[in-house]
């Protein structure tokens, strides 16, 4: 079955690329859901990577074997076997030993006060004082633009303050006289867990203070569509920083009490028909808000260009440009209200674009019901890679 080192899984990981002490080049694994450990990373031989990243639960291990002779790579299927067993052993393969390392996270996750902050000392300070100063900083750049009397639909950017200053700056800015007591803040689960939406009871712990995870909505969601379907990947939010930059925004600007709602969204972008797949959580989610003061807000970047997302190349201005106006093509649904047209020009040229918003964007639409006006678009570059993001509300 698939998971077995008869058909070994792969669990998501993200590689890396490392320097060992003989001095050659490795591999090493990460596990973007915090389950395995980086202390117990294993890195791997560019050739035993290449092995690794064909185990997909679908081939065997001669299988395996036999695909990498005819690439060139001399391997037996025993060898393939015996890296699948190791791999295994260390809790990066689908199995007893990776489902026995997510339990124990997972417990030790639920059983903390609060969610603590990953970003704190990194992205942003861990001092209320020196974080308040930084980010009353990084807010300035949108002094002068217009509020948004009670928005019920904003897109903010997760890429860090620093790169996406302007962009947070107007989207929170617009967000400065919002009236609602709720935050619902749809964020990109980076690692794509099973479930399409994934809720955690725990409140968001941030150096202003914790962000309180309204618990009742919560459990009148479980209670709707059941445990497993929304908190079987509970741990995802533990690193996922696209919710938790939200949060600590809208404590610093809003000073007063409020609620909020941390959603973290899987990929859509491959759905012919998000509608139906979303239905039963939105429609669940409408009726566990019925008659709040809500307003949705999606933390959100676009497109992902360069090597260090998997093109050979930078790409050239020219490039850029053209990138460029396909997310503001993308956007204009946005101002339209146009959920589903948001999603089918989003996923052109999906391989090429690669927007990692497109889920939390979407479900906030779909969730508001509200058309939301552009208030600024960005390419951060460092002249090889780029990210590109927005703000907008409405």
């Amino acid at each position: 079955m698939p998971g077995s080192l008869t058909l070994p899984l792969l669990i998501p990981v993200e590689p890396r690329s490392v320097t060992v002490e003989d001095g050659s080049e490795a591999v090493a694994l990460h596990d973007p859901s915090g389950v395995v450990p980086d202390v117990d990373a294993v890195a791997l031989s560019p050739a035993a990577w290449w092995l690794a990243a064909h185990f997909d639960g679908r081939r065997t291990p001669d299988e395996i074997a036999a695909r990498a002779r005819a690439e060139g790579l001399e391997v037996t299927g025993a060898e393939v076997a015996e890296l699948a067993d190791a791999l295994a052993r260390a809790g990066f393969l689908e199995g007893p030993v990776h489902d026995g390392l997510r339990a124990r996270a997972l417990a030790k996750y639920r059983r903390a006060a609060a969610r603590a902050p990953s970003c704190a000392g990194g992205v942003y300070p861990s001092d209320p004082a020196a974080l308040r100063a930084a980010l009353d900083g990084w807010l300035a750049h949108a002094d002068g633009v217009p509020r948004v009397r009670a928005p019920t639909l904003l897109v903010a950017p997760h890429i860090d303050y620093r790169r996406g200053a302007v962009g947070y700056a107007h989207a929170y800015r617009a967000l400065a006289e919002a009236d609602a007591d709720l935050f619902v803040v749809f964020g990109t689960a980076h690692a794509s867990p099973a479930s399409l939406f994934t809720l955690t009871r725990l409140d968001y712990g941030t150096p202003l203070g914790p962000v309180r995870t309204d618990r009742a909505v919560v459990d009148a969601l479980v209670a709707d569509l059941g445990e497993d379907a929304l908190l079987a990947d509970e741990l995802h939010h533990r690193d996922e920083h696209s919710v938790e930059l939200q949060l600590v925004v809208l404590a610093h600007v809003l000073r007063r009490p409020f609620a909020a709602l941390p959603v973290l969204c899987s990929s859509i972008s491959h759905l012919l028909d998000p509608a139906a797949a979303t239905a039963p959580f939105l429609a669940a989610l409408a009726r566990a808000l019925a008659g709040r003061r809500v307003c949705y807000v999606a933390g959100a970047d676009l497109a992902h260009v360069g090597p260090m997302y998997g093109d050979a190349r930078a790409p050239t201005p020219a490039e850029l440009a053209a990138l460029a106006a396909q997310d503001r093509r993308t956007l204009s649904f946005l101002a339209a209200g146009d959920p589903e047209g948001f999603h089918r020009d989003a996923v052109l040229d999906d391989d090429r674009r690669r927007l990692c918003g497109i889920a939390p964007i979407y479900a906030a639409m779909k969730a508001s019901g509200a058309r939301a006006r552009v208030l600024h678009y960005a390419q951060w570059t460092d002249g090889t890679d780029s990210v590109s993001y927005a703000a907008a509300a409405g």
